[in-house]
């Protein structure tokens, strides 16, 4: 678990994570391709928050939540079984926990992204490497840096310009925030389990948890729930495939690139949600929210690159 107490757990999905921890990667030489694929991982995550918010305005996004973890459990599901790898796993309840905890962000996240200018629902959502540093000395036992608390506090700082540029936090934004906090917890469990459960287990059971839920709140939604055009069905199509293609190019980048220099480049993350937002929406980013993202992604990247005092 070296690989994974350098880190701090600064990675964006559950399977980056456990992937990084059952790698022996410190001599691994810097590879150009896999930071590469990291920024294109970093593109798609924030491309398919930007294809929620154009294509599925409109739809709730417990229904977004379905199609997305009934799509995705098939793809993973097939994987598995392919591979002979066991879906229960050793620890079903942890795996349901961390599925559920899963489950809770993306639906703080799709959220979010419908009520708050796109850059500052995905830079909340990259945030919860921030609450993972924070938690992790506590929750896991994990020796610290000399700059570990400092940049904590100043990436907090950093949230905090976003989540209240005037003084007053937004409703949306606290929903966002909360989402990260949920994904960090998430990624705790995962650095539990990453120790008795393969890595496809894991991933089987993050849209697998969200299924009966968000098909309940489906259901209550009546026919708003429903695609009621072609551009509709290809939102939720693009979602899955944005995020499918995502989590591809985020793994086999950690495994090239090593995961603390992955880790920075996923901080370009809240950049293409900047970006983004200007492009398909016209947004341009108040000085309040520019400021934060600058200092959440600065703190962050030298967090990847702190070591424990000895």
């Amino acid at each position: 678990m070296r690989l994974l107490g350098e880190t701090k757990s600064l990675l964006l999905t559950g399977l980056a994570d456990v992937w990084g921890g059952r790698k022996d990667a410190p001599d691994r030489p810097a590879d150009r391709v896999g930071l590469e694929l990291m920024v294109v991982s970093a593109a798609m995550f924030a491309l398919m928050a930007g294809v929620a918010k154009k294509l599925l305005p409109h739809t709730p996004m417990q229904a977004v939540v379905f199609s997305r973890g009934v799509l995705m459990t098939l793809v993973f599901v097939v994987l598995a079984r392919r591979r002979g790898i066991s879906i229960v796993g050793a620890r079903p309840g942890v795996l349901l926990l961390r599925g559920l905890l899963g489950y809770a962000a993306l639906s703080c996240y799709f959220w979010s992204v419908q009520h708050l200018p796109l850059g500052d629902a995905v830079l909340l959502q990259y945030s919860h490497p921030v609450f993972v540093a924070a938690a992790a000395p506590f929750v896991l036992g994990e020796p610290t840096g000399r700059w570990h608390w400092p940049l904590v506090f100043a990436a907090l700082v950093g949230v905090a310009l976003i989540v209240g540029p005037h003084g007053a936090p937004r409703g949306a934004a606290l929903v966002g925030l909360c989402g990260a906090v949920l994904s960090g917890l998430a990624y705790l469990a995962v650095r539990k389990l990453s120790r008795t459960e393969h890595p496809l287990t894991i991933l089987v059971w993050f849209p697998l948890a969200s299924i009966p839920l968000s098909l309940f709140a489906s259901f209550r939604a009546g026919a708003a729930a429903l695609p009621r055009s072609l551009e509709e069905v290809a939102g939720h199509l693009l979602v899955f495939g944005t995020a499918l293609v995502g989590q591809v190019t985020l793994t086999q980048g950690l495994v090239r690139a090593g995961a603390a220099r992955a880790t920075a480049v996923t901080m370009t993350g809240p950049v293409f949600g900047l970006l983004f937002g200007w492009l398909l929406f016209g947004t341009v980013p108040s000085a309040a929210s520019i400021a934060g993202t600058a200092v959440v992604i600065l703190s962050v990247v030298r967090l990847a690159s702190e070591r424990p005092v000895p």
